[in-house]
C-alpha cells in the first residue's frame, strides 16, 4: 500500500474516532426526559427586584400546576380526601403539608424561591414570565377582560416556558418567612375575613412560608414574579395551589 493511501485511511479512521467520540460524550452527558416537567440549566439569573445575579444549580420542575386528577392519584394511593373539581383544574384548599406529601410520592418537591423565580423570570429577571409588559391579557387575572375570574385548567393560556406561573392559582414555594408583626398585618390584608376567623389567629410564633404567582383575583401589577405573599403554613385556600420541582 503506497503511503498516499496510508494517509487517507489513517485521516478517515482519525475522523471516524473523533466521531465516535463526539457520540459517546453527548451520550454520557445527555438530560433526562422528566414527563411533564421542564428542565433549567444549571447558570446565573436576575432574582429580586434588583437583579442581582445568583448562581443556580440545575433542576426540573413541572411545566404545569398540580391537577385536580393529579392529587386525586395521590389520594387513592395514600386514602386522603380527593378533591371535587374539575380533573383538569389546579388542585387548591391544601396547606404546604399536604402539598410536601403529595410531591415526596412522586419522588419530587416543592420548587425553593430561587427556583420558582428563575422559571417564571428567565436569566434577564423579567417582570413577568412574558416580559416586562403590564398585559393582563395573556393569563388568569382579575383584570383580563377574557377571563372567567375563576380557575381555569392547568394548561390555559401560553406556555412561557411553563404554563400559568402568573394568575388561576398562588403557588406555594418552599421559603420560609420570619415573620413579624406587619406580616401578620398583612397577611390578615390579604386573607380578609377567612384570616380573621383561623382559630388560633395567625402569630408570629408559627411557621410561615411563601405563596407566589397570584391568582385569578390578582390584577397583573400584583402578579410581578419577584414579588410574594406570605401565609401560615396551615393556611389553605380556594386559590392557591402548587407545582413540584425535582433534582437531576
Amino acid at each position: 500500500m503506497n503511503s498516499s493511501k496510508k494517509f487517507v485511511l489513517g485521516f478517515a479512521a482519525a475522523i471516524l474516532a473523533c466521531v465516535i467520540a463526539v457520540i459517546v460524550y453527548v451520550w454520557m452527558g445527555r438530560i433526562p426526559a422528566q414527563p411533564g416537567m421542564l428542565y433549567v440549566p444549571e447558570g446565573n439569573f436576575g432574582a429580586g427586584v434588583e437583579k442581582k445575579k445568583t448562581q443556580l444549580n440545575a433542576f426540573y420542575i413541572d411545566e404545569t400546576e398540580v391537577s385536580n386528577a393529579d392529587f386525586a392519584a395521590f389520594c387513592q394511593a395514600t386514602g386522603c380526601v380527593a378533591p371535587a373539581g374539575a380533573p383538569d383544574l389546579p388542585v387548591v384548599n391544601i396547606t404546604i403539608a399536604q402539598a410536601r406529601a403529595f410531591a415526596q410520592w412522586k419522588g419530587k418537591r416543592l420548587p425553593t424561591q430561587q427556583e420558582w423565580e428563575r422559571t417564571a423570570r428567565g436569566i434577564d429577571g423579567d417582570r413577568y414570565p412574558w416580559g416586562d409588559a403590564d398585559d393582563a391579557s395573556v393569563a388568569n387575572l382579575s383584570d383580563n377582560p377574557t377571563s372567567p375570574h375563576a380557575l381555569m385548567p392547568v394548561k390555559s393560556f401560553k406556555r412561557l416556558p411553563a404554563y400559568q406561573m402568573a394568575g388561576n392559582a398562588w403557588e406555594l414555594v418552599d421559603a420560609p418567612v420570619m415573620a413579624d408583626a406587619a406580616t401578620v398585618e398583612a397577611f390578615l390584608k390579604f386573607a380578609g375575613p377567612a384570616g380573621a376567623q383561623m382559630n388560633p389567629p395567625p402569630s408570629v410564633d408559627e411557621k410561615w412560608i411563601q405563596i407566589r404567582g397570584g391568582s385569578f383575583q390578582t390584577p397583573v401589577a400584583s402578579a410581578v414574579a419577584s414579588s410574594f405573599v406570605a401565609i401560615p403554613e396551615r393556611y389553605a385556600a380556594a386559590d392557591i395551589g402548587f407545582r413540584c420541582a425535582k433534582t437531576p
